[in-house]
């Protein structure tokens, strides 16, 4: 692929931005000061650095172990210890690959020191990154003309001096930018990146800052590591998080950046929002372990507000969230409605004669009915440990649930229901299938309790109910979609 000089921020910068993020992000800004002194908020930083140190060298292949590795290292700290005993590598690699990722955590760690100076985006800066991800690197493979793979000396906090073009798996040699072309690059990048830094969503820079840094690539090794330290910046100097990219991401990562190659930027905004969205998420979850951690203090805290009424108006906004509640249930109960009145019909068409009773379903709700919130609880709290967050049925919880019985009883909830405690202004659907069973002693047990969504839905007080409808629509007929196709395969079963 022949290199294509970089291009400005897209005509359609602004639409590519996520209304939900920029809402959910508005949300965290209006928690984060509350919560960013405490301990239980700190840990969860230095857990988050220590992710992305590791994470950001492993998608660049500079060491390699599973999942439960990582997350030792992220609870315990990066130990080269606890890297050969866990890993299976020799001490050797265990002790450069502790090196490389506490230098990769100084990194991580400065970014947030220096979104607090509110310097400039700089070459100067860029250039410093990669002489500080490459510390305990002296070496870099190439390829000479002739293709042959020879290990030469890293230049370190330089641009590059020779052609880095590597070649892909079909034999195509992808072109970066030539080393006569790198500084021109690079100075357009930084100006166009200060230009659209007022103008555009931040994910949007993010991705762009990524994507066209990549596209360059104006070092000898550590551009990956360089490119996502820029986007954690930018996110950072947002007030949100830093771009974590784990090792399960690299098909989706690296394809959004081909794609990008070849001039669509969206599919890496969305992942990067993702990212983000799930950051935000967690860290709004942290409520809970604060209000353990500080329980009398809140008590006392939480009283006196009440009695000056300093978060009326907060909580009266905050409480819009739940008159979006009634107009999603509304979308979820019409088109379940809709699909269960089909299939019944079709159903009692093909039940086998002389079965009774005939093949059927039909559709049961609550509309936060008081008693009917416990409905469904463990299967709830099944799916809330999946998505890893904490759930709340106490002020809302309403719910639709599609059964289809044949041979067997087949049941399709859609649950609305807080995420985390208090009044937070965020409250989530979750999707999930489940079999009834006939027990010996009698009743009926729920078995097979399965998620019907690749995602939980968040919607809170800020995002515009329009795009929030939106986002809920396509997210409900895919999740339909997973919860019938999951009816089908028990068939066969």
């Amino acid at each position: 692929m022949t290199y294509q000089r970089i291009t400005d921020f897209p005509e359609n910068a602004l639409e590519m931005g996520s209304q939900e993020l920029m809402a959910l992000g508005s949300v965290w800004k209006e928690k984060k000061a509350e919560l960013e002194l405490t301990g239980v908020f700190q840990e969860f930083i230095k857990k988050m650095q220590r992710e992305w140190a590791i994470e950001t060298g492993i998608i660049e292949r500079l060491y390699v172990w599973d999942r439960g590795v990582t997350e030792v290292l992220i609870e315990q700290g990066i130990d080269s210890s606890i890297i050969a005993h866990r890993s299976g590598i020799t001490k050797d690699e265990a002790d450069r690959a502790n090196d490389i990722i506490k230098d990769q955590l100084d990194i991580v760690e400065g970014l947030f020191g220096f979104v607090k100076g509110e310097q400039p985006l700089t070459e100067h800066f860029v250039r410093n990154l990669q002489a500080q991800f490459t510390n305990h690197q002296e070496y870099t493979d190439a390829l000479t003309l002739e293709g042959v793979k020879v290990r030469i000396k890293l230049t370190k906090g330089a641009y590059k001096e020779q052609p880095n073009n590597p070649k892909r798996p079909d034999g195509e040699t992808h072109e970066y930018c030539p080393p006569e072309f790198t500084k021109d690059e690079m100075e357009k990048l930084v100006q166009w990146y200060r230009d659209g830094e007022s103008k555009y969503p931040v994910e949007v820079r993010a991705s762009w800052l990524h994507h066209r840094f990549t596209q360059i690539h104006p070092f000898q090794d550590g551009n990956g590591r360089v490119a996502r330290a820029l986007a954690s910046l930018v996110f950072l100097k947002e007030g949100l998080f830093p771009l974590v990219v784990r090792d399960s991401d690299r098909v989706e990562y690296i394809g959004a950046l081909e794609t990008a190659d070849k001039g669509d930027l969206l599919p890496l905004t969305q992942f990067f929002t993702r990212r983000q969205r799930e950051s935000i998420l967690r860290a709004l979850g942290l409520e809970q372990q604060v209000q353990q951690a500080k329980y009398a203090d809140l008590i006392i805290a939480s009283a006196l507000e009440v009695l000056k009424g300093k978060y009326t108006k907060e909580k009266e906004k905050a409480g819009k969230v739940y008159d979006y509640a009634t107009e999603l249930f509304t979308i979820a109960e019409t088109s379940i409605k809709d699909i269960s009145r089909r299939l019944d019909a079709e159903l009692q068409d093909v039940t086998p004669p002389g079965v009774t009773p005939k093949y059927h379903s039909h559709v049961s709700i609550s509309k936060n009915s008081q008693d009917k919130k416990h409905y469904f609880y463990s299967q709830i709290i099944e799916m809330a440990k999946e998505f890893c967050y904490v759930a709340s049925l106490d002020r809302h919880h309403s719910w639709i649930k599609m059964v289809v019985s044949t041979e067997e009883v087949f049941e399709f909830i859609i649950s609305i229901h807080g995420y985390g405690v208090g009044e937070n202004g965020i409250l989530v659907a979750s999707a999930f299938t489940a079999q009834r069973i006939q027990q010996d002693e009698g009743g009926k047990a729920v078995v097979n309790t399965q998620p019907s969504s690749t995602d939980l839905f968040q919607f809170n007080f800020i995002e515009p109910i329009e795009s929030t409808k939106a986002r809920f629509e396509e997210w409900l007929q895919s999740s339909l979609a997973i919860g019938l196709a999951e009816w089908k395969r028990r068939l066969v079963v």
